[in-house]
C-alpha cells in the first residue's frame, strides 16, 4: 500500500511541477512579447503625410524585426483593421486580432499556416493630426517551434527521471520493509518453535523498538510456565501430605468403636488435611508479575495492615515505630503484598512483647528495603536457617510461623524478592526484605 501511494505522489508531483514549469515558460514568453511592444511604441512615430502612425527603423533595437523569417515579427493597424506598418522580417500574411479593447493585452498560442506562434496584441489610442484620439493596434509574433521542441525534451527528461527515481525509491522502500520486517519473521520463528516445545521464550536479539515486546512476552511465557509448575507441584505436594493423614483415618475407619483420644485423632488429621488443602490451593493460586502490574504504593498497604493488626492485639498495646518514607512504590499485585507483609507483621505482633519497629528506604538503583523488627523470643540460628531453606517443607509447621510462612516464601520466590531472617537489634527476630524498583 505504501509503494502505491509512493508511486502517486511521485506521478502528481511530476504533473504539478510539469504545469509549473508551462506556466512559468507561457509567462515568460509573454513578458518578452510586452517589452518588444513597449521598444516598438517607443519607436512610433507619423508618417511623412502625418495622416497615421509608422514605426521609425533607425530606433528598432530588436535585430529579429529586421531580419527576413527570424521568427519575430510585428505589426501596426489602424482602426478599420487596416495595416499600416509591418517589420522586415515578414514574409507572409498574418491576420489582424478581431475584438480587442482598448488598453488590453491579448495573449494567446496560434497556429499559422501549420506553425505555432505566441501572440500578443495591444491596444492603444494616439492623437492624430487634428490632435484626435485614434484607435490602433500593435500585433507581434515569435515562431512557437522551437518552444514547443524545448518543452518536449524537457518533459521526456522528466518523466524518464521520474520513473528511474520511482523505480528506485520503490526498490529501496521494498529493500528496508523487508530488512525492517526482519524482526517480525524471526518472531514468527520463535513463536513456531516455542509452540512445537523447542525453545521456552524468545531467545535472540531484537532491535530496541520491538525488545520491549518480546522482553514482555518472555515474562508471560515463563510466568505461565511457571504457574503451570506451580500447580503441578502443588498437586504433588497435596497428595503426597494427604498420605499420612488418610492412612490414619483408613486405620480408624477399620474399627467397630472409637474411644475418646481417637476421636480426637480424627479429629486433628482431620483439621490437618482442612489446613494442607487450603495451604496448597492458595499456594497455586498465588502468582503474578512485578512488570506488568501497576505500581502499588508499600506504605498505604502497610497502614491497612498496621490499623488492623493493632484491633486484633489491642491487649498486648504494642509499641509501634515507623521509619518510613511518604511513598515506597514497588510493582506487586496488591492480594500478594497484602499476604507477604501481612504475614511477616502478623508474626511480629504475635511474637514480639511490647516494641515493633518498620523502617523501610528506597534505594538508589530504585530498589525498595522493608525491615520489620520485633522483642520478642526470636528464632535460633538453626532456625533461621530452616526458614532461609528452600527445600524444607514448611507446610507442616506449628501454627503461626507455618502455613502462612510457606505461602510467604513461594510468593517472594515468584517475584524475585530478596527475604533474610535476623537477629533484630530489640532482641526479637528481624525480616529485611528488598523488593526491585519500579
Amino acid at each position: 500500500m505504501s509503494m502505491v501511494v509512493l508511486a502517486v505522489f511521485m506521478v502528481l508531483t511530476a504533473i504539478a511541477l510539469e504545469q509549473a514549469v508551462v506556466k512559468r515558460a507561457l509567462q515568460a514568453e509573454e513578458d518578452g512579447l510586452q517589452l518588444l511592444i513597449y521598444s516598438l511604441l517607443a519607436a512610433v512615430d507619423r508618417d511623412p503625410e502625418g495622416l497615421s502612425l509608422t514605426v521609425s527603423p533607425s530606433r528598432l533595437f530588436e535585430p529579429g524585426l529586421v531580419t527576413r523569417n527570424s521568427g519575430l515579427y510585428a505589426l501596426l493597424y489602424d482602426r478599420a483593421k487596416k495595416e499600416i506598418w509591418r517589420s522586415d522580417s515578414i514574409t507572409t500574411q498574418f491576420p489582424a486580432i478581431d475584438d480587442m479593447n482598448v488598453g488590453d493585452w491579448n495573449f494567446d498560442i496560434v497556429e499559422h499556416q501549420a506553425t505555432p506562434y505566441f501572440r500578443l496584441g495591444f491596444a492603444i489610442q494616439w492623437p492624430d493630426i487634428d490632435e484626435k484620439l485614434q484607435r490602433y493596434d500593435v500585433v507581434v509574433w515569435r515562431n512557437a517551434v522551437g518552444y514547443f521542441e524545448q518543452l518536449n525534451r524537457f518533459r521526456q527528461t522528466l518523466w524518464a527521471w521520474l520513473i528511474v527515481t520511482t523505480i528506485l525509491l520503490l526498490l529501496v522502500m521494498y529493500l528496508v520493509t523487508r530488512w525492517s520486517l526482519l524482526p517480525l519473521k524471526k518472531i514468527g520463528l520463535e513463536v513456531k518453535a516455542i509452540e512445537d516445545q523447542k525453545q521456552s521464550g524468545f531467545e535472540q536479539d531484537y532491535p530496541d523498538e520491538i525488545a520491549p515486546l518480546t522482553e514482555n512476552l518472555n515474562i508471560l511465557l515463563s510466568r505461565e510456565q511457571y504457574q503451570r509448575q506451580r500447580y503441578r507441584n502443588a498437586m504433588d505436594d497435596l497428595a503426597h501430605s494427604l498420605k499420612t493423614p488418610l492412612a490414619v483415618l483408613t486405620g480408624l475407619g477399620d474399627k467397630e468403636e472409637l474411644d475418646a483420644t481417637q476421636l480426637d485423632t480424627l479429629r486433628d488429621q482431620t483439621e490437618r488435611m482442612n489446613q494442607i488443602v487450603s495451604y496448597q490451593l492458595q499456594k497455586a493460586t498465588s502468582v503474578s508479575d512485578i512488570r506488568i502490574t501497576r505500581p502499588l504504593d508499600l506504605v498505604a498497604v502497610i497502614d491497612k495492615l498496621v490499623s488492623a493488626l493493632e484491633k486484633v492485639y489491642q491487649e498486648k498495646a504494642i509499641d509501634l515505630e515507623r521509619r518510613l518514607p511518604p511513598r515506597m512504590l514497588l510493582r506487586m499485585d496488591e492480594g500478594d503484598c497484602l499476604e507477604v507483609v501481612g504475614n511477616l507483621l502478623d508474626n511480629a505482633f504475635k511474637y514480639g512483647n511490647r516494641r515493633i519497629t518498620i523502617s523501610g528506604q528506597v534505594q538508589d538503583d530504585k530498589s525498595t528495603v522493608l525491615i520489620i523488627e520485633d522483642d520478642g523470643e526470636g528464632l535460633a540460628d538453626t532456625e533461621i536457617e530452616q526458614i532461609m531453606n528452600r527445600g524444607t517443607r514448611l507446610d507442616e509447621a506449628t501454627e503461626g510461623q507455618g502455613i502462612g510462612l510457606a505461602v510467604v516464601a513461594d510468593i517472594v520466590e515468584s517475584y524475585n524478592i530478596e527475604l533474610e531472617f535476623a537477629a533484630a537489634e530489640l532482641g526479637g527476630l528481624g525480616v529485611r526484605l528488598r523488593f526491585q524498583g519500579v
